[in-house]
């Protein structure tokens, strides 16, 4: 076993280096304005229900909570943003898990609340998007949740998540510094890799874009992940623009794109091949409804993954034209 583990890494190794290599150039180009721009988004998003959180403790009414809100949304789709798309830094800190462990334990949730005790410092299934999101909005009743955080022991529960989202997002600040200058560093081995890495990124992407919709066609709507919310359709339209944004880049930077440096290599039918799936994609859903938990699994739902299917196989099409060997990442899309 150990000889022919040895015999794929040899075999995996040759296609990554018979591969085009980016130059330093484009490596950080690439890195800062569809990378490193997502997380500052994310980190001022999170910042920001942070700051939302603490005044609806300090002074509890409806526009607070309504602030609250649009700031806990911000925050959870600029993470979907940069989970359509992440880097290294981004899964070495295990920022997902960290900042949006799902379904929230609620139950445990409601007994350190009762206790008097803040967020669990180390158990991240009480803490996160997840555990915000039902602070907010709770299971049944979101017009009663004013009245419950009136409770300070409850909303500084609240702000307390919130606090440490921010926090665990800014974890990564310095993974992305270090990624930026190993980019553009002499040492041409950290953008060997780059390709065939932050494709397996995107395609975990992708893979977590379709895990939004229940596997189980009758499923019940607590198993929609953002059933509380009703954010169905944007969390998954927020995933696919975080792709969009690191193969296409943006209007103002399509240099900085995975899309630019295909086009370089003369690979721009494949590259357009991903865009027309890219644009399949996007129509279906836009088609969603707005509240899946509401309606169930139906063809929207369907046309979603079998348009993320397509699109995924597209990508894989420019790895194998350009002789990419994809391995497995921990990019789980959590």
């Amino acid at each position: 076993m150990r000889n022919l583990v040895l015999a794929l890494a040899a075999v995996a190794g040759a296609a990554q280096a018979a591969s085009p290599v980016p130059d330093a150039e484009f490596a950080v180009r690439w890195t800062e304005h569809a990378y490193v721009a997502r997380h500052a988004a994310l980190a001022d998003a999170t910042e920001a229900f942070a700051a939302a959180s603490a005044a609806l403790c300090e002074s509890p009414s409806q526009a607070a909570l309504d602030q609250a809100r649009a700031r806990w949304t911000d925050a959870m789709l600029a993470w979907r943003k940069m989970d359509g798309a992440p880097g290294a830094p981004t899964v070495l800190a295990r920022t997902g898990r960290m900042i949006e462990f799902r379904p929230a334990r609620v139950k445990d949730v409601e007994a350190r609340i009762a206790r008097g005790e803040g967020p669990d410092p180390v158990n991240v299934a009480v803490r996160g998007l997840g555990t915000a999101e039902y602070l907010l909005w709770g299971d049944a009743a979101p017009a009663a949740q004013l009245a419950a955080l009136r409770a300070p022991v409850r909303c500084a529960y609240l702000a307390g998540v919130a606090a440490r989202v921010a926090e665990d997002v800014h974890a990564a600040d310095e993974g992305w510094r270090q990624q930026l200058a190993k980019m553009g560093g002499e040492v041409e081995f950290p953008r060997r890799n780059l390709l065939a890495e932050h494709i397996g990124f995107m395609l975990g992407g992708l893979d977590g874009a379709a895990r939004r919709i229940p596997q189980v066609r009758d499923a019940r709507p607590k198993a929609w992940p953002d059933w509380r919310s009703a954010s169905t359709r944007a969390a998954i339209g927020a995933q696919l623009e975080g792709f969009a944004t690191a193969w296409f880049g943006t209007a103002e930077r399509p240099d900085a794109s995975l899309s630019a440096f295909v086009r370089r290599y003369d690979r721009g039918e494949a590259d357009a091949a991903v865009r027309a799936a890219l644009d399949r994609a996007r129509a279906a859903v836009a088609a969603l409804p707005a509240s899946s938990a509401q309606t169930g699994f139906g063809p929207a739902h369907a046309e979603v993954l079998e348009a993320l299917g397509a699109l995924r196989r597209r990508v894989e099409e420019v790895a194998l034209a350009f002789g990419l060997v994809l391995g497995f990442n921990d990019n789980d899309g959590d």
